[in-house]
């Protein structure tokens, strides 16, 4: 079912008799019931302005930038290659790197001397860049989706198109060309370049508005990936597509291993294993060197943020899962010593997915009890702005961040690129504790007094925003529920005879139907989102967990909310490269204070005004009636208080499609409504089983563990059923 609604939103006056204070006092009894709701979300920036303009600007960055975000986010763009407005004549005359004295190390300048048709080339593209001939912004479109989702799970996903107008000649190529080598990188292809947004607002009077920069001011370090050149009689137009550079690394010449192995360790931790995991993809990069494939083979760093507690002791269970061997190694005399073989990987397997399945198996991050999530959604804020304050409605899980950082003292004569530096950081991230709601249990909507962003879609003054609604409801929705038929207990580490008690993914308190208009239903469901080869029975929570989060637009209600732009949508710590301080597979980002507004688990920016999309899914809250009739007495439409808000509630965004085309700013939503929150939080826990020898002997629930239950269900689940 697909609503769709387009519409004004202010009262629109039928009877032109009717008198002005009546209306004035039905519109303001309206937006008095508004404020009564619990909220008191931060207003678009933008609209402190008459109106607007948006500048951008290309430009290029150094290694040393790479490398300490807090340079281009503080400082000034410099080697300008394109720019709204215009470059100017003198805009990159010692126009130098901060920091930087030298374009090139002794090594490239080496190289260059050897090539004189480098050197040519070089020159050429020099002489072209000084000219600072203008080149100007047209479009730009940027499609966003920072949380957990399908296309790369548990990574953000970005598209940034550009479209650039060169009124004489066609010389883009030779000023990125000479802009990376400002900048001492010999390869313009794979080299970073930023991407400056920045707002310039007038009031009614033409005159500039002075607002806080930080507020309106966005910096995005690409990778430039594909460009299309037209040329016509009104010059040369440039459509280029970009990425963020910090997805750069999840390309699959970095993602994908070229060698096959076993991860091995002594201490059987989780930071041996990614350590181990680097030494492999270095030694396979050592013998490509070897082999003469490379002159300077690239480096991988991988880690586990010190906050996903590192040290944490592998479990048996992900060995029994993966395979596992002993074998003796040296050791000290009277001391029992062995290694353990735990993971199995391919050139199949990506380093993503080989990560991904290492941290599912932490015992820190598992699935949740729905007492976890019971005392999650009953949080509350104040009456005061404060979305951090909503940490405590999250649990923490992980997401893996990466970034390239190209040598400009190594450029590789055989692969013709510079050495590469490819960091890999597995980070925490805030899942909202609103997923788990699963059918019979309600959770209300205690997050409206945190949210940052909310939205009243209700013909009132109030909606300064929202331009239309589409609203996509899955009539037929209902949550798969996980049974894990392919493993058992019989192939596990060790077997005994004694039960055991297991906790289940079903409430002990579920309720009855209601009059709930959007009721969540399950179904029993053996699909599974990945086969792991596993030779015993996995966690069915947590796999039923991680495919609702990585499909997020599958789930019951999604809509797609167009609105006025606003810079809090658009981010920025996501778009800043890790900066891990790497120590044998364990790591601390010191730079992450800084490009997170203070604090590193800030889930909102106070110094930006904006969203840390690589801390937590973002949340906001939707007011949504439509008028009923329009009032005899009035002549204005009617809202009747008795009208049901449907589709009104909490809503996570998984999506941001942003558009600067045409001299306006416009963003469109995706948003995943959360499931029953329509009636009071349920007091519920976890229903559990009691198995012997792998059939389910008795269920147990927590709040009443003395009663016994009549029927015994019992399942075999082992190679011995019949």
């Amino acid at each position: 079912m697909v609503l769709k609604y387009n519409g004004p939103d202010f009262g629109f006056i039928k009877n032109v008799k009717a008198k002005f204070d009546q209306y004035t006092e039905a519109a303001n009894n309206r937006k008095a019931s508004i404020n009564q709701l619990p909220l008191n979300p931060d207003r678009n920036v933008l609209h402190k302005f008459a109106s607007y303009n948006t500048l951008f600007t290309l430009s290029a960055m150094s290694q040393r930038e790479i490398n300490n975000p807090s340079l281009f986010l503080k400082g000034a763009p410099h080697d300008i290659i394109a720019q709204s407005g215009g470059i100017g004549s003198i805009a990159n005359q010692n126009n130098r790197p901060p920091g930087e004295r030298e374009r090139f190390t002794e090594d490239t300048k080496k190289i260059i001397r050897k090539s004189a048709e480098l050197r040519d080339s070089l020159n050429r593209a020099t002489t072209e860049f000084l000219k600072n001939n203008d080149i100007y912004f047209r479009n730009v479109e940027m499609t966003s989706v920072p949380g957990l989702n399908e296309k790369r799970r548990l990574t953000s996903v970005t598209n940034i198109k550009m479209e650039l107008v060169e009124p004489s000649g066609i010389t883009l190529i030779e000023k990125i060309k000479a802009a990376a080598a400002n900048n001492g990188y010999l390869d313009h292809l794979d080299a970073p370049y930023m991407l400056t947004v920045e707002f310039k607002g007038f009031d009614e009077n033409g005159n500039a508005v002075q607002v806080n920069n930080d507020f309106i001011k966005r910096v995005i370090p690409i990778k430039l990936i594909l460009m299309d050149i037209d040329v016509n009689q009104g010059g040369s137009y440039y459509n280029i597509q970009a990425i963020p550079y910090n997805e750069f690394g999840f390309t699959n010449n970095f993602m994908y291993p070229r060698t096959s192995g076993s991860l091995r360790s002594t201490n059987l931790t989780f930071k041996d294993a990614v350590h181990d995991l680097t030494k492999t993809l270095n030694d396979q990069n050592e013998q490509e060197k070897d082999g003469e494939f490379s002159e300077y083979p690239d480096q991988y760093e991988i880690s586990i943020n010190e906050d996903l507690n590192p040290e944490a002791k592998l479990p048996y269970e992900l060995l029994a899962q993966v395979g596992m061997t002993q074998e003796n190694v040296n050791q000290a005399a009277g001391e029992e010593a062995f290694t353990m073989e735990f993971i199995k990987f391919s050139g199949n397997d990506s380093i993503l997915m080989i990560l991904e399945k290492l941290m599912k198996t932490h015992p820190d991050y598992g699935s949740k009890s729905f007492d976890e999530w019971k005392t999650a959604v009953q949080q509350r804020g104040s009456d005061r702005f404060n979305p951090n304050g909503a940490l405590s409605t999250y649990f923490k899980y992980f997401r893996i961040r990466t970034s390239v950082v190209p040598d400009p003292e190594r450029f590789d004569r055989i692969r013709q690129t510079n050495a590469k530096l490819i960091k890999i950081v597995v980070e925490p991230y805030y899942i909202s504790a609103y997923n788990l709601a699963t059918a019979g249990i309600h959770q209300d909507r205690n997050y409206q007094t945190y949210v940052a962003k909310a939205y009243n879609y209700i013909f009132t003054g109030d909606n300064l925003d929202i331009q239309n609604l589409d609203i996509n409801y899955k009539v037929a929705y209902y949550q798969s529920r996980l049974k894990d038929l392919e493993a058992n207990e019989s192939r596990t580490l060790s077997t005994t005879d004694s039960a055991s008690e297991e906790r289940t993914g079903t409430p002990d308190n579920v309720q009855g139907a209601g009059d709930d208009l959007l009721p969540t239903q399950s179904a029993v469901n053996t699909a599974k989102s990945t086969t792991d080869g596993k030779t015993s029975k996995g966690d069915g929570q947590l796999e039923q967990f991680f495919d609702a989060i990585t499909n997020p637009t599958a789930d019951m209600v999604v809509i797609r909310m167009d609105i006025l732009g606003d810079p809090a949508w658009l981010g920025q710590s996501q778009f800043i490269p890790p900066t891990p301080t790497n120590s044998n597979g364990r790591s601390t980002d010191n730079n992450i204070d800084f490009f997170r507004g203070g604090e590193k688990s800030n889930i909102w920016n106070p110094d930006l005004k904006c969203f840390n999309y690589d801390v937590a899914e973002p949340i906001t809250n939707l007011q949504f009636k439509t008028p009923q009739d329009f009032s005899n007495t009035t002549g204005v439409y009617e809202i009747s208080d008795s009208q049901r808000q449907v589709f009104s509630g909490l809503y996570k965004v998984t999506q941001v499609e942003h558009s600067f085309a045409d001299g306006k700013f416009t963003q469109t939503l995706t948003m995943v409504r959360f499931n029953n929150q329509d009636r009071p939080v349920t007091n519920s826990g976890n229903k559990k089983i009691v198995k012997k020898d792998g059939v389910i002997t008795n269920v147990k629930n927590p709040i009443q563990l003395s009663r016994e239950i009549e029927n015994i269900w019992k399942i075999r689940e082992n190679d011995r059923m019949a």
